[in-house]
């Protein structure tokens, strides 16, 4: 569907909005009260982390193996309905559980909805409403973000239960749900050809420089999702309202700089400069990992959402360029490689929060993001079969 298509109805436009900003929410919503899970399952922030991130993310991982398969199966409408039940069904789980391995279980549900939810969803909006509504889609998945993690910040400082915000969750899915229309269609799915992208891919070294600007743009941000708020109220004794406002400020802000770095590309900006500013996002982690105290969590959040904002555009194109004959390839690929990261530090890092060394893992963090925007410097989307 081109740009020039009729604007989609605008029920349409919501179940988009709210496909992804409840699928989305899950990736937010443990981080505001991890503690609280700690002391009420006597558990530690890494088994934590360990169950409400990389749980979730693993689950993710598994679902987009499979959710393009899924979706031709039983079709993008059901696929989005399944997607939905599975949000609400585990966030229910979890809030109603009296035992730390229903968490655990809570969290593998919407981890595989989400993972259906950005593949059918994804293709059903450029459906329905082309690249526009594609752009409100992605816009929803950082607000989705950036609003479980205000909101649960809020509500721990107002001493409300952990348990209320898991219901909110399983409402949003279940919100989604009745916006989707009863008389919406599946687009006929046309059938994939076989290539041999994969061998290619793994003989080229732009491939893997490629992968570490994804793991910068896509991973980092979800470690952050988990841990900045715990991080800045507990080494930086900031409240968990300020954390979570800081927090919102990055996801939100980060939604406007994905759709500035577009434009700017569009209007000629090098590939070196929109690259190269995820410098920016080391700096915000170097300053908060060196003072995290309110003021530098409010200017990590805008270098932050500039840095993982303004290249999210050149990401995207890059990696299609490298395989023009099947450009869904290789942004499925640099997708799966970019959630390795949260599945293996999420934990980490909760680990060392709980032995009060976070600046030191945050530091860690800003030093890779420097060492991505070096590799990233250069092109890497150029075909591999060159």
């Amino acid at each position: 569907m081109s740009e020039s298509s009729p604007s989609p109805p605008i029920r349409v436009s919501i179940a988009v909005a709210l496909l992804a900003l409840s699928g989305a929410w899950n990736a937010g919503n443990v981080g505001p009260v991890a503690s609280q899970l700690a002391a009420d399952f006597d558990v530690s922030l890494a088994m934590v982390g360990l169950v409400g991130g990389t749980l979730f993310f693993a689950a993710n991982v598994i679902g987009l193996a499979f959710a393009a398969q899924i979706g031709e199966k039983i079709g993008l409408v059901w696929g989005m309905r399944t997607a939905c039940l599975m949000i609400a069904a585990g966030n229910l789980v979890v809030a109603f559980t009296p035992d730390f391995a229903g968490v655990a279980l809570g969290r593998i549900l919407p981890g595989l909805g989400f993972a259906l939810t950005t593949t059918v969803g994804v293709v059903w909006a450029r459906h329905e409403g082309g690249v526009k509504l594609v752009g409100i889609f992605g816009a929803a998945i950082q607000l989705g973000i950036a609003g479980s993690l205000l909101v649960g910040s809020l509500l721990y400082d107002q001493d409300v239960d952990w348990r209320v915000g898991f219901v909110i969750s399983a409402s949003l899915a279940a919100l989604a749900m009745a916006f989707i229309p009863p008389y919406a269609k599946s687009p006929p799915t046309p059938e994939r050809k076989s290539s041999g992208f994969l061998r290619l891919a793994v003989r080229r070294a732009r491939v893997y420089r490629l992968s570490l600007l994804f793991l910068s743009i896509y991973g980092v941000p979800m470690i952050l999702g988990a841990w900045m708020i715990e991080y800045l109220s507990s080494e930086g004794d900031v409240s968990k309202t300020i954390a979570g406002l800081a927090s919102f400020l990055l996801f939100g802000l980060s939604a406007v700089m994905r759709f500035g770095g577009a434009e700017l590309r569009a209007m000629g900006w090098t590939h070196k400069v929109l690259c190269g500013s995820l410098g920016l996002a080391a700096a915000g982690l170097a300053a908060i990992a060196i003072d995290p105290v309110a003021g530098a969590a409010f200017l990590a959040a805008v270098l932050l959402a500039t840095g993982f904002g303004l290249p999210y555009a050149t990401a995207l194109d890059e990696a299609q360029d490298l395989y023009p004959e099947e450009p869904a390839e290789p942004l499925a690929l640099m997708t799966l490689v970019a959630l390795l990261l949260p599945i293996v530090v999420i934990p980490l890092v909760g680990h060392a929060i709980s032995n009060d060394a976070g600046d030191i893992a945050f530091g860690a963090l800003a030093l890779f993001l420097v060492v991505a925007t070096l590799a990233n410097l250069k092109r890497s989307g150029i075909p591999l079969t060159r």
